[in-house]
Parts: structure tokens; sequence; C-alpha cells
């Protein structure tokens, strides 16, 4: 596992923490963009993505761990792929794309899916992949604060995986009664698989 051990399982506490680990991560950009490219290929050899139909992904910030191998090679694979849109009241639908022409700057600049896309119904299926800024051991993930994941995972059937840093695994974070966990989490040097 990583070799980091924060003082605290508070979330306000991770969060800042981590945002300033993956800071510095950002600052080694080919050390970042070699960790990115491992977690992402550990994904896409995943039981989990081969038998998948639909794969919900995330547009990734720079200081997100990437997810365009995932995204050219589900294209690639005749995958149906979507991509989140944020509505009012932190909610979330993904609608499905076929190419990247179809996407334009949305809700906090994050490229979206334009309005002509079709809205994605999750199933049995569905490979929903999430963003994480760390990982307990447990499969929960803490994100950057929105609460958006959480709210649509909440009545979702298929798959949950988290993206994350090796180093930033911990054995537990404080959870709230609407977390939702995840069934695996893909790292740069190893998988979790909470099923």
């Amino acid at each position: 596992m990583g070799t980091v051990n924060p003082a605290s399982s508070d979330k306000a506490y991770l969060r800042a923490f981590f945002t300033e680990q993956r800071k510095k991560l950002c600052e080694e950009l080919e050390r970042k963009n070699a960790l990115d490219m491992e977690i992402q290929t550990r994904l896409l050899i995943s039981r989990e993505y081969r038998s998948a139909d639909t794969v919900l992904l995330y547009m990734a910030r720079p200081f997100e761990i990437a997810t365009s191998l995932i995204l050219h090679a589900a294209l690639s694979n005749h995958k149906t792929v979507g991509l989140p849109v944020c509505l009012d009241e932190g909610q979330m639908i993904f609608r499905k794309i076929s190419s990247l022409s179809q996407l334009k700057a949305g809700k906090f600049g994050i490229l979206e899916p334009d309005e002509s896309c079709e809205k994605i119904t999750a199933d049995e299926k569905t490979l929903c992949v999430c963003p994480a800024l760390c990982c307990d051991m447990r499969g929960y993930r803490l994100g950057f604060g929105g609460g958006y994941y959480d709210r649509y995972l909440a009545d979702f059937k298929g798959v949950k995986a988290a993206l994350c840093y090796a180093d930033s695994v911990i054995p537990t974070i404080g959870t709230d009664e609407f977390d939702i966990k995840t069934d695996v989490i893909h790292t740069d040097s190893f998988t979790r698989n909470m099923k």
C-alpha cells in the first residue's frame, strides 16, 4: 500500500491533506502521467470492464486521474460511453457520446455532452468509473466535495469502480449514511475488490 499516514480519518482533514498531496504530484507531470496510465490500464484489463456494455466516465481535470485512455478504448471496443452532466441541487445524469465533438463546456468549466446526446439509463451491465481524492480499504471514496457521485450511485445497480493513487488508499475514511461504497479500487500498484 502507500506510505502516507494521515493523522485523522475526518473528511475535512483528509480532503485538505490529499489535495495538498495531489498538488505536489501535479508538479511532477511525467510521474503523474505514468501513474495515470498504469491505473487506466488496470481498469481496462479488469473483469468489470470486459463484461460491461456501458462505461460511465468522468472528464478528468488536470489534478484528477486521467480517463482519456479508458474513453478511447471503450469507444473502440464499441461499448456505450457516458459522461456526466451536472444539474442543479447536486444531481447528475450521464449522456451517451460517440465522439469528443459532442462535448461542450458545462458547470465548473468541465466538458460534458451537449443536450442532443441521449440520457443513459444504467443497468447491471454498467460500469461507473468514479474519481477519488483518496479511498479506504473498505471501498469508500472521498471525492472533491460536491456529493454528485454519492447521489447518483444511491440507486445504481451496476459496478462502481474508483480510480485512486496507491499512496492515497488509507485504512479508514470517516463516513456518513449517504456515502456509497465502491465495488473495486484500481490504483497504480494494486486492484482491490470488495465483492
